[in-house]
């Protein structure tokens, strides 16, 4: 064999080894990396977290949980990026090893240096312009803060027709409503709301309107002691009430004009008793009286109106007086005898007569006058009979008379009644007849007066022991049907 054939074969042998050595492959590995991505503060889990790493692999999305998987990635060290708007974006490294799953747990912060403002408040109710409104009324509104990490706070101004200062503000409102109550009758309104998230500007919303509804047309005036203080409500037989004197004296007795425009009143709200008119809603209030309305017991004292609502007819203890409602033309109509006061008192239109009470030395010492509108007497009514008498009115012709007696015939130095009834009296053939034959026994039936039609009587029951509530109940003219009308309230008014 020669050289150069032996040189041949070694050359091609070295190749044959080279060449397979650089044929040769090794397997390539992967694993997965899984995740969750938490609140730093409070480790909640965030949801929709954007997840993408370097080197490159899939990007997902967070589910519900906060948790992610990213799976066949090849093995090696991978950087997760962690992404969400309004949260600081977070990096964070895992290890992939082969058919391995690298774990990884990133926490996000809220990224405060950014916020939204809320969006501007929207009315919800009621609705701008609406009319007819109640006077207790809610106001409701919407806004809303895309950021969850702000808690949203309003600020509400209410405002009267015509006035540049509101009559309302409430700052730092939680909720989207406020329950505003006690509002005029037929007033126009105007109101708007701030939204403010503590770290913008506040928001405003429009300035929006509405009108309360007129004042309602309620029958009924009583007055109602609430710790010691009268106080004078109008009211229908549904229920519902309304205060209509809110001043720092006591205000009793209503009694309502012919024409049904004007209540007049008694209050202590100066030093002296007077008697006062004021608007049915009870604005507008006024001194009608230049002297006082006085007497032996305050609360028991009474006047009229004249039959045509132009003059008011009150007594000063023995002396009966009547004065324009303006305040004007005082005079006096008469004078009691002697050791006598006058107490109550009726002035009917037809014939043009007054009923007056008088009382003598006792509680229990009274009778009951006719007179004409001069003064001039006609005739005793209601003679001085055992046990205290109250009242009385007349009927709407002026031919009956209610008035209550006591029957039981207890003569009190203090003036307690035990058995006060109410009783109608014909004035031309002095027949009475009892209507309270239905009471209650230990109660008493007090301040009886016709309803407007004629057809009812309304009045004040309540227990003989003299503290008891007092409470109104209507009555049919032949005394039956007794009906509880207003709890806890007295000197009842029906016009």
């Amino acid at each position: 064999m020669t050289s150069k054939y032996i040189a041949f074969i070694f050359l091609l042998g070295l190749l044959i080894t080279t060449g397979c050595n650089e044929d040769t492959i090794q397997p390539q590995l992967f694993g997965s990396i899984e995740g969750q991505v938490l609140r730093k503060d409070d480790l909640t889990p965030i949801s929709n977290v954007a997840i993408s790493t370097t080197p490159t692999s899939s990007s997902v999305i967070t589910d519900a949980a906060g948790n992610f998987m990213i799976e066949n990635v090849t093995i090696g060290t991978y950087s997760i990026r962690a992404e969400k708007e309004d949260f600081i974006t977070k990096l964070e490294g895992v290890t992939v090893t082969g058919n391995n799953t690298g774990e990884v747990i990133i926490r996000m912060v809220k990224d405060t240096s950014i916020s939204v403002p809320p969006t501007t408040p929207q009315v919800i109710s009621p609705l701008d312009g609406e009319q007819e409104q109640s006077v207790n009324i809610r106001l409701e509104w919407i806004s809303v803060d895309e950021d969850e990490e702000d808690m949203l706070l309003y600020d509400l101004y209410l405002y009267e027709d015509q006035q540049s200062d509101p009559i309302l503000e409430v700052m730092d409102i939680s909720d989207n409503f406020l329950e505003v109550t006690d509002l005029q009758f037929g007033k126009n309104y105007y109101w708007q709301v701030s939204a403010k998230d503590g770290r913008t500007a506040p928001v405003f919303g429009m300035l929006w309107r509405f009108k309360t509804e007129a004042f309602p047309d309620y029958r009924f005036l009583f007055a109602r002691e609430i710790n010691g203080k009268y106080d004078i409500y109008s009211a229908n037989d549904m229920g519902d009430e309304i205060q209509l004197t809110n001043n720092n004296g006591s205000n009793w007795r209503p009694i309502m004009s012919p024409n049904r425009d004007k209540i007049a009143f008694i209050s202590n709200l100066g030093i002296d008793l007077h008697i006062y008119i004021m608007n049915r809603d009870g604005s507008e209030v006024v001194q009608v009286t230049i002297l006082p309305i006085s007497g032996l017991n305050s609360f028991d004292l009474d006047f009229s109106w004249s039959p045509d609502g132009t003059q008011i007819l009150y007594m000063r203890n023995s002396i009966l007086n009547v004065i324009n409602v303006d305040g004007t033309g005082l005079s006096v109509i008469t004078e009691a005898p002697p050791g006598t006061t006058f107490v109550e008192c009726d002035w009917v239109g037809p014939g043009n007569k007054i009923l007056v009470r008088t009382l003598g030395n006792a509680p229990y010492a009274s009778d009951i006058w006719l007179l004409d509108a001069n003064g001039t007497f006609i005739d005793t009514v209601i003679p001085d009979l055992p046990g205290s008498t109250g009242g009385g009115v007349f009927s709407i012709p002026g031919t009956k008379i209610l008035y209550t007696q006591d029957i039981s015939g207890f003569n009190s130095i203090t003036g307690r009644q035990l058995d006060a009834r109410v009783f109608q009296v014909d004035v031309n053939s002095g027949v009475r007849v009892d209507l309270s034959f239905d009471k209650i026994d230990g109660t008493n039936d007090l301040d009886a007066r016709y309803s407007p039609d004629g057809a009812k009587v309304i009045f004040t029951n309540t227990n003989n022991d003299g503290i008891s509530q007092k409470n109104i109940y209507i009555m049919d003219l032949d005394g039956e049907n007794r009906t509880l009308l207003f709890e806890n309230a007295e000197m009842p008014e029906w016009k």
